[in-house]
């Protein structure tokens, strides 16, 4: 281009500089290869700004020339939009003919798809925006120019659309690009020259008839919509499931009927939604009809993509929302009220196909697997207690599938009518609706999360208890050491109480962890010398009486009967003067004459020096035992177990209790969550 046009004047960038910044196109400056030529990195002179570029060079062995160059100068240095590649220069001397843009830092999108690893780490929804922007570019080609014209690119694919250092997406290449007009009713534009593109996107309309219009550059788009949805590059063969393998496009013609989903790539197939999906697979099928007049523009191309994005990223910031402490509003978990008023209003117990259920459940089972602290694993049991609730409030009872398929425990519903209340209804709270299957599904695994939770509440309440139980404090420490110590025993049953577990589960838990505390302190007075004295059973018994002072201690009282007789009998300061009968049948009824004897026998006053019982007594005690043929161990077992059923964990709760709670503020920045606030 020995005179170029004025416009281009001030791009030019001599070849003593492009032969600098690329080293005289070294090898190691080469990143790759089009239909134009060989691309270089380098990086120009300040002249330049420093700026780092690819250097795209013109092979001369290629089926493109000045031709193309030429054309690519022409329209290339006319864009301005941040979604096309920026133009920097040129180079036309010497027989080379160059274009130089903006180096893109993370490549074209087809490195990514071929590399796992590097596929792996693009999210459904940045992969959506990535497709907005590319659309985004599209659309400014198509209609973004002068009021008279119009780009067609004619060789979209997903090797021309790279990532900057923000993983924007921008379109480039333009050597096959066609200006034409966009004000005239028929848009179509009639070759001189042969059919152009890459084949494997290439429109089956266009490339029959050699008519060209920018609904071709939508097939191509479309393509590239599948192959980001797939994770499959369009010409390499692939298999799905069972299939043989076979090339993107024939699986996409395959599934069109039925089970789409198939398509999704394997690495983001637990992030995509149902909804955001279904709106995306629509658009992508509908950019690749036979018929061009199904075929939409870009703009609704956009419209649809963005509304699957706005979707997923609704779904997304619920997921995040329940995968923290929320906290409680009015003693319900925030959390829980959150989830459900947006399953309800998205309509998801309705819905034939979703994954968010699975995500929930994925959540609350993470929990159960990596909570190592028993106030947390309260939490997410309250949460999803509280969820179940009102999940089960949804589901109409005379659904034929929830006879079909009952919780796994029991009936939820003990206690409740087949209707609402009036109050209820007016709260407006819960809803009941025709749940399908995968909201059954998810009552039941909710059901068993909560199953799990609660035996593990129970087991890590007995794991942090176990420590303070067997290291009492000595009597040296003084009553305000021995208090603290009850206090933080005391503490750590508060858990329950604190994050609000149901009422129904916590006179659940309670017994369990008194019958264990009640082993481990009686077996303690039996088997450490230590603990089977006066000042231990005092400290016992003055923590006891704090934890009766808790209004969930009274209902599992009983459940410390070994070591509440135990220290009543130590802590009297006549023992001496009783009889065997008074011991055995007024004061220990509970304790065996093996474990009597042994406390007895053990027993030293620390304190005030008093006697344990008379001499006679322990001898009836010897002689009774030696009679007693039964070889029974003197220690306690913690067998205590009381099998879980919800089948009253509804009644614990109170709809109207939900009316005033207010869900979690951090989704008040989304417009789609506004219905959460009114």
């Amino acid at each position: 281009m020995s005179s170029p046009d004025k416009h281009l004047e001030n791009y030019v960038i001599p070849l003593e500089e492009i032969n600098r910044a690329t080293e005289n196109f070294s090898s190691q400056r080469f990143i790759g290869c089009g239909g134009f030529g060989k691309v270089y990195k380098g990086k120009l002179s300040e002249r330049w700004q420093n700026l780092t570029v690819a250097i795209k060079r013109l092979d001369h062995d290629s089926y493109q020339g000045e031709i193309e160059f030429r054309n690519e100068l022409d329209m290339f240095s006319r864009f301005h939009h941040e979604n096309i590649i920026s133009f920097i220069g040129y180079c036309n001397e010497s027989n080379e003919m160059i274009i130089v843009y903006k180096y893109a830092m993370n490549g074209s999108i087809d490195y990514h798809l071929q590399d796992p690893d590097k596929r792996r780490s693009i999210t459904w929804k940045h992969r959506l925006k990535i497709c907005i922007e590319a659309g985004r570019g599209l659309d400014y080609l198509h209609w973004g120019l002068k009021e008279h014209q119009r780009v067609i690119h004619r060789d979209i694919k997903s090797a021309n659309i790279l990532l900057d250092e923000n993983f924007v997406a921008k379109v480039c290449d333009f050597g096959l690009s066609k200006l034409g007009t966009k004000n005239q009713p028929n848009t179509q534009q009639y070759t001189n020259t042969k059919v152009a593109g890459t084949h494997f996107y290439l429109d089956p309309t266009y490339q029959e008839s050699g008519i060209l219009s920018k609904e071709s550059d939508v097939y191509s788009f479309g393509v590239v919509l599948f192959e980001i949805l797939s994770g499959m590059l369009v010409y390499s063969k692939r298999n799905i499931g069972d299939d043989r393998p076979r090339a993107l496009m024939n699986f996409v013609r395959r599934y069109h009927e039925n089970e789409p989903e198939k398509l999704i790539d394997p690495y983001i197939s637990d992030q995509i939604d149902n909804r955001s999906f279904n709106t995306f697979i629509q658009i992508a099928y509908q950019c690749i009809s036979l018929n061009l007049k199904e075929r939409p523009r870009t703009n609704t191309i956009l419209q649809r993509i963005e509304e699957a994005l706005s979707i997923q990223e609704n779904v997304d910031a619920l997921i995040e929302c329940a995968t923290t402490d929320r906290g409680f509003n009015h003693g319900i978990p925030v959390a829980a009220i959150t989830i459900y008023k947006c399953i309800l209003h998205w309509k998801y117990l309705e819905a034939e196909k979703t994954n968010i259920f699975e995500r929930l459940i994925q959540i609350y089972i993470s929990a159960i697997e990596i909570q190592d602290n028993n106030n947390k694993m309260a939490y997410w049991l309250s949460n999803a207690s509280a969820l179940l609730f009102l999940i089960q409030k949804s589901i109409k009872l005379d659904n034929a599938s929830l006879v079909q398929n009952p919780p796994p425990l029991a009936s939820l519903t003990t206690g409740f009518d087949s209707s609402l209340s009036r109050a209820e209804a007016a709260l407006n709270i819960v809803q009941q609706v025709d749940a399908k299957h995968p909201a059954l599904l998810f009552r039941q695994q909710l059901a068993t999360c909560v199953e799990k939770m609660y035996y593990m509440t129970c087991d890590k309440l007995k794991k942090e208890l176990g420590p303070l139980l067997s290291h009492a404090p000595r009597t040296s420490f003084g009553k305000d050491t021995q208090s603290n110590h009850w206090k933080g025993i005391i503490g750590c049953l508060n858990s329950v109480k604190d994050n609000f577990v149901p009422p129904i589960i916590v006179q659940k838990i309670i017994p369990q962890v008194f019958s264990y505390m009640n082993v481990q302190l009686f077996n303690s007075v039996l088997v450490r010398r230590e603990c089977c004295t006066f000042s231990y059973c005092e400290y016992v018994k003055a923590g006891l009486s704090e934890l009766e002072r808790e209004e969930y201690a009274r209902p599992a009282w009983g459940e410390l009967m070994h070591i509440r007789h135990a220290i009543q009998f130590m802590t009297m300061h006549h023992k001496y003067r009783l009889s065997y009968d008074e011991i055995t049948i007024d004061l220990c009824p509970v304790l065996s004459i093996q474990q009597m004897y042994r406390i007895s026998s053990f027993y030293w006053d620390d304190e005030f020096d008093t006697r344990s019982v008379s001499k006679n007594v322990i001898s009836s005690m010897r002689m009774l035992m030696t009679q007693d043929f039964n070889d029974r161990s003197i220690i306690l077992e913690d067998s205590f177990s009381i099998p879980f059923s919800v089948d009253d964990l509804c009644n614990s709760f109170q709809v109207e209790n939900f009316a005033n709670v207010k869900p979690a503020v951090q989704l008040a920045t989304y417009p789609a969550f506004d219905f959460l606030y009114k």
